[in-house]
């Protein structure tokens, strides 16, 4: 009887390798823009939801006459004015930190952001 070795594959081709690499080039290509994306929107409604709490108390304490509580400006970089107090009108802006750019406006008479 005569068994003749075969000889196994070793490791990968420098072909199959290029293909992987270019794979993973393409996915990266479109999860980035993507993650960004999200990463923005994030950062958005983090200080949306931050100006509607913090106009949630300032209304509150307006009605019951007592102190208007600082904001504490954890998603936003610019929110209430220094002093904000029951004579405050007009739309109180809040600003998102990076990478987030769309402005939050709220209402200082209602409440109501947006």
């Amino acid at each position: 009887m005569n068994i003749q070795m075969k000889k196994v594959q070793q490791g990968f081709t420098l072909i199959e390798l290029m293909i992987v690499v270019a794979i993973i080039g393409i996915l990266a290509a479109i999860a980035l823009p993507a993650y960004q994306s999200y990463t923005k929107k994030a950062a958005e409604r983090a200080c949306l939801a931050e100006a509607k709490a913090y106009m949630g108390s300032f209304i509150a304490a307006v009605a019951d006459s007592s102190t208007v509580p600082s904001i504490q400006n954890k998603a936003c970089t610019s929110a209430a004015p220094a002093a904000p107090d029951a004579t405050t009108t007009g739309n109180i802006v809040f600003t998102p930190k990076t990478p987030g750019t769309t402005t939050s406006s709220c209402a200082a008479d209602s409440g109501t952001c947006s």
